[in-house]
């Protein structure tokens, strides 16, 4: 909380002005969600700025990287848990690195990277002292919210697997699929990597990169939510949501749903 207090109001004290349209914009920095089964919602930005510009990706420690590595783009891994002596670290060993825009799509941590990078122009869709280009759409799913901010700096983004580089996904009968992460139901195909995706005409599972890489492949599928958490995820998800444990009973909940 301290941390927090003390770089939103460095970032209070250097305020930002923005002007459109945006000029001289060459080197991007961005920080994808780490939210547990979000980071790969990012895909689609990530390979839509590469394609224009220079992109710096940052991504935390200890986490594969295997899909951002398809894209031509330079890594710069972070610790987990910044203290304020790692920050002040962080920006000196980055201090070379010039960005002309940094888009977080985290909802902590804004000004501290922020602070660290020193952009004229920080854009997110959430809110923070050093925010200067917002896309105010908090009612939207992730992937509107995404292409809102992606429509205001003009750069188009597509929703389709080519993001993943996966071969396609055809419609089928049969198997209903139950990530791993759930437990073990019978008459349901387990499914605890992507190439499982091909085996299945739906899919039962959590919040997982499971879940968004079915989605882009188009593949119908119930997300399980634990009540409170407000992620919104695309139109085309449904979502049943669960108090405490995931129980039989809620897996009949889906597969009703499937059929509505």
């Amino acid at each position: 909380m301290v941390k927090k207090f003390i770089f939103s109001l460095l970032n209070k004290i250097r305020p930002k002005r923005l002007e459109f349209p945006l000029k001289d914009i060459k080197t991007i920095a961005l920080r994808p969600s780490i939210a547990q089964g979000e980071i790969l919602y990012s895909l689609p930005v990530v390979k839509t700025i590469s394609s224009k510009y220079e992109l710096i990706v940052f991504l935390p420690e200890s986490m594969g990287y295997k899909y951002f590595k398809a894209f031509p783009i330079k890594i710069i891994e972070y610790p987990g848990n910044l203290s304020i002596l790692g920050v002040y670290n962080m920006r000196k060993r980055l201090k070379d690195l010039s960005c002309d825009l940094f888009i977080d799509f985290n909802k902590d941590g804004i000004d501290i990277f922020s602070f660290i990078l020193n952009t004229p122009i920080t854009a997110s869709i959430y809110e923070g002292s050093s925010v200067n280009l917002q896309a105010r759409s908090f009612s939207s799913s992730i992937t509107d919210s995404y292409k809102h901010l992606m429509d205001l700096l003009r750069l188009h983004i597509s929703w389709e697997k080519d993001a993943f580089r996966m071969r396609n996904w055809k419609q089928k009968e049969g198997n209903v699929g139950i990530s791993s992460d759930i437990g073990v139901y019978t008459g349901f195909t387990k499914v605890s990597k992507p190439s499982d995706l091909y085996k299945i005409s739906s899919l039962i599972t959590r919040k997982n990169n499971l879940s968004t890489i079915a989605f882009f492949l188009g593949i119908p599928q119930i997300l399980l939510l634990k009540e409170g958490d407000n992620f919104l995820p695309p139109s085309s998800i449904k979502v049943v949501r669960y108090k405490d444990l995931i129980t039989g009973n809620i897996i009949d909940r889906c597969l009703k749903h499937f059929n509505d």
